[in-house]
């Protein structure tokens, strides 16, 4: 699993766009700020973590044990034995008069230097647990950094969407004010030949200057959005671009078992299964081949004669420890159903929640329709009271009203075009 995250890892690293003089499309985008979330990063190192400790459990089951151990003790006592008198550091077992503790507890002391191995046996069903236990954490953790880059593509995405909005109504405002200005050069002509007043030409200059104001405003905002999304992605640049266009498609449904969001419930499910299995190892027999070899005296004058060796088998098993056991499956139990309470109420949930996307895509889709046909009968009518002015004829004031109401139109477009890309993307987002 761990190479299944750092190859995911490697891929966007491999294709990473700051190469790139710029990034443009949401793609590039995207795999910026991927291959800059600290989450993937720190994941593999988690997971590389995951393999070292069940490396380290692993030979605490079938590696030996071999620990050196070294004691002195002293016991002193006052001979009092007619030719032997005085403090004694390391009594000799001849004294027989003497002040101190009884040499039947101390033996005079102990001179003790020796080295245990100590060999687990039949460890095979902790082994296989302990390394089902790497693999289920490994595939979370996985499963996390699938989840952590699909939060990525949504973030960045609806992002993306929020700075094409400002480039949409900007467009939108050029168009507005490109007509304006082809009207003021006819309208300047004709109040030359006395067709037309001066004050048309003027209303049409404010207006066209209230137009360049609106064209700023949201060039403001794009370079303001555009920053965001660089931070976002985690780069430290703030060049200006112009992006792409973006054009999203629905997804068509995923198998349940195949969606990322169940097969979390399914991981934490399965991860509560294991936890049950190594709670439980604990009650089989553990078995062990010991051995010591060294030094063991209680008499300094015996030393020499004291080396040697032991050699023996240890089985221990759990007989009672409170129900810890029953306890602890009926824990497991209740949180297994938590988990698919949850499950089941995301599953239900998720679909009402696509149900409701899908019906909003279709409704913003038939508004746009909509307003496409309204956009075009203005346009139809501003021609019309172009070339009323043109004639001397027109009135500038409900020529400018309709401009108006076709602006606030184009803005209306952008809008819904810019809600329904966001919906969309909320549908794919959940639709996984």
């Amino acid at each position: 699993m761990v190479k299944k995250i750092q190859l995911l890892f490697l891929i966007l690293v491999a294709f990473n766009p700051h190469k790139l003089m710029a990034q443009r499309n949401l793609n590039d985008f995207i795999r910026i700020a991927t291959t800059n979330a600290p989450m993937l990063k720190t994941n593999i190192l988690q997971s590389k973590a995951n393999e070292i400790e069940t490396k380290r459990i692993l030979a605490g089951l079938t590696k030996p044990l071999v620990t050196a151990q070294m004691d002195y003790m002293m016991a002193p006592v006052y001979a009092n034995d007619a030719d032997n008198r005085g403090i004694k550091i390391n009594p000799s077992k001849s004294i027989t008069d003497y002040y101190g503790l009884d040499f039947s507890a101390t033996n005079g002391g102990l001179y003790k230097g020796v080295l245990t191995l100590d060999q687990p046996l039949f460890n095979k069903k902790r082994i296989d647990m302990a390394q089902q236990q790497m693999k289920i954490q490994n595939e979370l953790l996985g499963n996390s950094s699938i989840l952590a880059v699909h939060d990525i593509e949504k973030l960045i995405t609806d992002q993306y969407i929020l700075c094409l909005q400002d480039i949409g109504q900007r467009e939108a405002m050029r168009h507005t004010s490109e007509i304006t200005q082809q009207q003021i050069a006819i309208v300047q002509k004709l109040s030359t030949s006395g067709l037309s007043r001066l004050s048309d030409a003027k209303l049409l200059t404010i207006e066209l200057s209230q137009q360049q104001t609106a064209i700023k405003t949201l060039q403001n905002s794009y370079q303001v959005h555009l920053l965001e999304l660089y931070s976002l992605c985690g780069i430290t640049k703030t060049d200006i671009v112009e992006l792409d266009p973006l054009a999203i498609e629905i997804h068509n449904p995923p198998k349940v078992d195949s969606s990322g969001f169940i097969k979390q419930y399914k991981l934490d499910s399965l991860n509560l299964e294991t936890n049950r299995k190594l709670f439980n190892l604990q009650y089989l027999p553990t078995v062990s081949l010991y051995s010591t070899a060294g030094l063991y005296a209680d008499y300094l004058s015996d030393i020499p004669k004291r080396f040697g060796m032991l050699i023996g088998i240890r089985f221990t098993q759990k007989i009672f420890d409170g129900n810890q056991r029953k306890l602890n499956d009926e824990k497991l139990r209740v949180l297994q159903e938590a988990t698919t309470i949850n499950s089941n109420f995301f599953k239900s949930k998720n679909e009402n929640r696509k149900k409701a996307f899908m019906e909003l895509i279709n409704s913003q889709q038939e508004q746009i329709t909509s307003i496409d046909r309204q956009i075009n009968e203005y346009e139809e009518l501003l021609k019309y009271y172009q070339k009323q002015i043109a004639a001397g004829q027109g009135s500038v004031i409900e020529y400018l009203t309709t401009l108006r109401s076709n602006t606030a139109l184009l803005n209306n477009r952008v809008s819904l075009h810019t809600a329904r890309l966001w919906t969309i993307n909320n549908y794919n987002y959940w639709n996984w």
